[in-house]
């Protein structure tokens, strides 16, 4: 994703809800006090599905959690070394997956965009508590939940993959494991506006704007290509690797371009893991490739 004016522009113009995974802070989200205060968003966003925190835009008074206006930082006051530095010293441990991308709004005045992975430990924050994303709150975690993310390297870490094909009227989807461990049993739903999928042949309808598909790692073989009845042996899920990806599905696709609108959802259930959830706009999956 290219983080940079225009993009902070589009999501204060199309009036960008926070969620899980987005987090606006204004300038004052940045003041000397506020140390244990990003030491705990940081650490929250970390601890659950990982996003980013943009420190710079300030949120509608009238509609809590939609982003306002443009609120940026004076580079001379705060640093992106500063910035650094407060989140290498206050959490624990230190997070690994962590960039800060500066945006220029003027000469002196600039917007952070933290992006911050999903971790695969759990982090303490400053006041030595931990912290995970709730209802657009950075809210305590219990003590399973905390050993519930202290496991999670035991588990498969799978996350979906996109690519485009036909002139961007076909949605190719992949899953990835991404960690270190067999995915044996993998099913997922995958959620679409209504509007814009042509093929709903195995879907339903989930309410009057989405669809629902699922998908699985299974594959089921023809007994022999030659035979002018086609059999095939029983289906079968076929185990994905670690640092493998397995093509799930395609959907075909229209209203190309797509729209800050049109939003990608899924869910993924593998083995004995716990759920893992995501969301991403098509339009973001275009410019990444």
């Amino acid at each position: 994703m290219n983080f940079d004016k225009e993009y902070l522009i589009s999501l204060i113009e199309n009036k960008v809800e926070e969620s899980l995974n987005l987090d606006y802070k204004s300038a004052m989200a940045l003041e000397p006090s506020k140390a244990a205060e990003i030491s705990k968003d940081i650490s929250a966003m970390a601890n659950s599905d990982g996003g980013i925190i943009i420190y710079g835009i300030k949120e509608d008074g009238e509609q809590r959690h939609f982003p306002k206006e443009i609120d940026s930082v004076s580079r001379r006051d705060f640093s992106k070394e500063r910035l650094e530095q407060i989140i290498n010293d206050k959490v624990r441990p230190r997070i690994e997956k962590l960039k800060i991308h500066p945006i220029a709004i003027t000469d002196e005045k600039v917007v952070y965009v933290v992006e911050i992975g999903k971790s695969d430990t759990a982090h303490q924050a400053d006041d030595k508590r931990y912290y995970k994303r709730f209802n657009f709150q950075s809210v305590p975690m219990y003590d399973y939940e905390i050993r519930d993310i202290l496991n999670r390297q035991s588990h498969p870490k799978l996350d979906l993959s996109f690519d485009f094909a036909n002139n961007f009227t076909t949605l190719i989807i992949y899953i990835n494991n991404v960690g270190s461990v067999f995915a044996n049993y993998v099913n997922a739903k995958i959620r679409l506006p209504r509007k814009i999928v042509v093929d709903r042949l195995g879907s339903r309808v989930i309410n009057s704007n989405i669809v629902e598909f699922l998908a699985s790692n299974t594959v089921r073989e023809m007994v022999n290509n030659y035979s002018q009845i086609v059999q095939y042996w029983p289906s079968r899920y076929e185990p994905i690797l670690p640092h493998t990806k397995f093509k799930l599905m395609e959907i075909v696709l229209n209203n190309f371009p797509f729209d800050h609108e049109h939003v990608i959802e899924w869910e993924i259930f593998c083995d004995n893991a716990n759920p893992v959830t995501g969301s991403r706009r098509l339009a973001d999956i275009l410019d990444n490739r």
